[in-house]
């Protein structure tokens, strides 16, 4: 019999307690990922049964309008895709109904999703329809004609009833499975709670002191067996934790700093501008200066919040032709370089060469590339864009005159807020985040980024992907 306040009680107390918390916080993570998953998969299944209906009420929509075929398409549209199907004119009337009894044809639908989408946007959202007694969700969709904007709204909606009873099912699935992992995890450790105590003490004590903050534990174990594994796992996980918690209170201190330049900067300039009489020209420029913190301010902002959707998006990659890539991005900043007196040169081959990217993240990558380029090469230099092929990757390389990257900075350079000259890249409008976010794009493509540079003769950034089909 197990005694309360027992050894073996406390080890069985708390392996129990450890099961419960780990199996509720995977239940949660589940719970809400298959949410997610069964939602984003109707809202993707609405959208593109709204963008597909629009193709054919795009022409439905020139002439006289008829209400009744309208509606049959609607009819049509609704039972392939499951969803109600509401046809309206740039109006906001009602010009076909899948609900043929009781519907709203000729009645003007005053939706806010729908005035999104009067004025060119997609909008959905999540209500309480009382005709079916459940929460629905919808989706307003502009139906556009080239070169005279949107002419029309397609609506839909569709219950979420389905929905939740799958969700309401895997929630009690989960609820059985913490159960059952409980009831054998107890039994399990009563029987081998004598031989787990002093390794299991141990491992309480350091995970004690990682909730009291100190992260820096390590547990010296011999053993093996599962025990030794476990705590080898725990001496990683530590250290991977201890890793991320450093990195992010330094990163939490580089944002505050870089954000406290430009604002102490507006702060004594306005106060500068309430306080004290000026000339109209002096007032012009301290405005100015003013105009210009600030978009360094919103220029970090959106830096940051770029990494933020490097690290959440899910993107679809596609086949991208490098050559006629780099062709157009030469022709759109030709006039950029041109203006700060640089000669810009390109060297792209006319054998095709194929990557799977992501188009805009790969823009991202060059224009950041570029105008790392354009702000550290003087007056007068050049900076030339080349792609080549090698060992199956395709190779873009940015190459400038400007001042080089000292040897020491050069295994930072890519790390976020890093500057090699403070002063310079701040009197630039740099944030610092601009290679950090190169080199987040590049991971994320399996690829690979470096820099040769020589201090003084200029620098050369390269970034590497695979070839397609290779």
């Amino acid at each position: 019999m197990v005694k309360f306040y027992s050894i073996r009680f406390r080890l069985t107390a708390v392996f129990l307690a450890i099961i419960l918390a780990v199996m509720i916080i995977i239940s949660l993570f589940l719970y809400s990922t298959l949410e997610r998953y069964h939602l984003n998969n109707l809202l993707d299944h609405l959208q593109r049964t709204g963008f597909l209906a629009s193709e054919f009420l795009v022409g439905h929509l020139r002439g006289q309008i008829d209400t009744v075929r309208l509606s049959s398409l609607a009819e049509n549209i609704s039972r392939q895709a499951g969803a109600r199907v509401v046809f309206i004119d740039e109006q906001g009337m009602v010009i076909g109904d899948s609900v043929r009894v009781g519907g709203l044809l000729n009645q003007k639908l005053e939706q806010e999703d729908v005035t999104a989408a009067l004025d060119g946007e997609v909008s959905n959202s999540v209500t309480y329809s009382e005709r079916i007694g459940h929460e629905i969700k919808q989706m307003a969709i502009p139906v556009r004609e080239e070169n005279e904007g949107v002419i029309g709204v397609i609506f839909l909606s569709t219950s979420l009833e389905d929905v939740y009873q799958t969700l309401a099912d895997i929630r009690m699935f989960l609820f059985l499975s913490t159960v059952l992992a409980m009831a054998v995890v107890g039994g399990g450790s009563i029987a081998l709670a004598r031989r787990f105590t002093g390794p299991l003490e141990e491992l309480t004590n350091a995970a004690r002191k990682m909730s009291e903050g100190k992260l820096d534990q390590h547990i010296e174990f011999t053993s093996g067996d599962e025990i030794g594994r476990l705590a080898d796992q725990f001496n990683i996980m530590a250290k991977k934790l201890n890793y991320y918690t450093n990195n992010l209170k330094k990163f939490a201190a580089d944002v505050a700093h870089e954000v406290r330049t430009p604002l102490t900067t507006m702060s004594l300039l306005t106060k500068a501008l309430k306080e004290h009489e000026m000339e109209p020209q002096q007032q012009k420029e301290f405005v100015d200066d003013l105009d210009n913190e600030l978009d360094r301010l919103v220029q970090l902002v959106n830096d940051l919040l770029e990494l933020s959707k490097l690290e959440k998006n899910q993107v679809e990659y596609e086949e991208i032709t490098m050559n006629f890539f780099l062709k157009d991005m030469v022709r759109e900043n030709k006039y950029r370089f041109s203006k700060s007196n640089l000669e810009f040169y390109d060297f792209i081959p006319d054998e095709i060469m194929k990557v799977y990217a992501v188009p805009m993240q790969l823009r991202q990558v060059v224009l950041n590339l570029l105008d790392n380029a354009l702000n550290y090469t003087p007056s007068g230099g050049s900076v030339s864009l080349i792609l080549y092929r090698e060992d199956g990757e395709i190779i873009t390389k940015v190459e400038d005159t400007g001042n080089g990257v000292p040897k020491k900075d050069q295994d930072f350079i890519f790390e976020r807020f890093y500057r090699v000259d403070q002063a310079r890249s701040r009197e630039g409008g740099g944030t610092g985040l601009g290679l950090a976010i190169v080199s987040e794009i590049i991971a994320k493509h399996n690829g690979r980024v470096w820099v040769e540079s020589e201090q003084g003769k200029g620098s050369s950034f390269y970034f590497a992907l695979q070839a397609a089909n290779e």
